[in-house]
């Protein structure tokens, strides 16, 4: 009789045991996986805003949203996750919610970001002061192929053929399997008449006759080196052209701006 007493009272201290390591386990298991807890606070933190940046990519601009406030509830708000927003709202047309992101960032680490972002708001209203943040920004990141793009193609439609020359250039050496650097620049081509080298580009990479045909026809429309441009914004390119421009951004026949930046 006392044996079996014995055992019963060690099977409930078993049990017990096993309950209290239950419980401990319980609130990490709750807030992370077994593989989040591998990779650490950092590396999750990186993984979660890679993704926000894919969804931004891919327009799906109302899910990357989604995805940044549940980062800010487990991370916090960062200088990185305020510099996302202002792009998902730049991209969903609300560039004057953007703005005050943007330039709340002018004096960090995201500045070059800030002013690019800033520039893409201004340009379609007035292409000379969007230019003017767009060289801030170049000047901060030298090696952004993106930036360098979108300025070039900014001084391209103000006639400032030398200047887009070298911003176009870059952009293409930097980043030449970019559809949106390639195309802006055999545009830059055609628009100085080096036509057999645009279309010996076009015909290596294999761009539609349609894209080309699209882009001779917006070469023309440029203004020639000296030449006021015509009116203040950028006009939006067509849709076959290439990448389909983000709302708010001053689009180039390849879009200008994109998406990050």
């Amino acid at each position: 009789m006392v044996g079996r007493y014995a055992i019963v009272v060690i099977t409930v201290a078993v049990l017990a045991l096993a309950g209290c390591a239950t419980e401990r386990r319980a609130p990490s298991q709750v807030q992370n996986s077994p593989l989040d807890a591998a990779r650490g606070a950092d590396e999750n933190a990186r993984l979660y805003t890679d993704l926000i940046r894919k969804l931004i990519d891919q327009e799906r601009y109302y899910a990357a949203l989604a995805h940044l406030q549940s980062r800010e509830r487990q991370f916090g708000r960062t200088d990185e996750l305020r510099l996302l927003r202002a792009d998902i709202r730049r991209k969903m047309g609300d560039g004057e919610a953007a703005r005050p992101l943007y330039e709340d960032l002018l004096d960090g680490r995201f500045s070059a970001q800030a002013n690019h972002g800033i520039g893409l708001i201004v340009a379609p209203n007035d292409l000379a002061e969007g230019t003017r943040y767009l060289e801030r920004a170049v000047s901060q990141s030298p090696t952004d192929a993106r930036m360098r793009n979108d300025l070039g193609y900014a001084l391209l439609r103000q006639g400032r053929i030398r200047e887009a020359r070298l911003q176009l250039t870059t952009a293409y050496q930097l980043e030449g399997g970019n559809e949106l650097n390639r195309n802006n620049y055999i545009l830059l081509l055609l628009a100085t008449g080096e036509t057999a080298r645009a279309e010996r580009i076009a015909a290596n990479a294999g761009v539609s006759d349609t894209v080309m045909a699209d882009l001779r026809e917006q070469a023309e429309a440029l203004p020639r080196a000296g030449a006021p441009a015509s009116g203040v914004g950028v006009p939006q390119a067509r849709r076959r052209a290439a990448e389909p421009p983000g709302t708010g951004d001053p689009a180039t026949p390849v879009r200008v701006g994109g998406g990050g930046g």
